[in-house]
């Protein structure tokens, strides 16, 4: 089953109910289902497993605990993103952002399209573009920070 964005611009609590139905029928039915979000909070209520784009580029696949779980390996995106993303539990001094603007998806930057906006570029990423690197069991970073040769 594809649901694309299907919790955007609902209430919470239709949102809760949508989300709880499509759990339902995806125990029931025994789906796959590929759950396509901006929102973190809801896309981790429904999902086994993350795949992330920047750009219309895959960066990052990985478990809702490899990718949310404290002190693991995410790619630079991944983390900005998590820590522009208001948790209901935790005080909040100022909200983070990510710095720069959103790549021209007709004419992306060479190589890493996030590198404009990363904080730990390098010289590779401005050139090439990074394969997808296994850095655990069911965890993939494309990301030259984490390439060893």
């Amino acid at each position: 089953m594809i649901c694309d964005e299907p919790t955007t611009a609902l209430d919470v609590v239709v949102q809760a109910q949508i989300i709880n139905l499509i759990k339902r029928l995806k125990k029931k039915l025994g789906l796959s289902v590929i759950f396509i979000t901006h929102d973190l909070a809801t896309e981790a209520e429904v999902a086994d497993r993350l795949l992330v784009m920047y750009a219309g580029k895959l960066v990052e696949i990985g478990t809702n605990e490899q990718i949310y779980g404290k002190g693991g390996t995410i790619h630079p995106y991944t983390e900005k993103l998590l820590k522009a993303t208001p948790r209901l539990h935790e005080k909040v001094e100022e909200l983070s952002f990510i710095p720069g603007t959103p790549p021209d998806l007709v004419d992306p930057p060479s190589g890493c399209r996030f590198h404009p906006r990363c904080s730990e570029v390098m010289e590779r990423c401005k050139k090439d573009d990074p394969p997808l690197i296994k850095v655990e069991s069911e965890h993939w970073i494309a990301c030259w920070r984490n390439y060893h040769e």
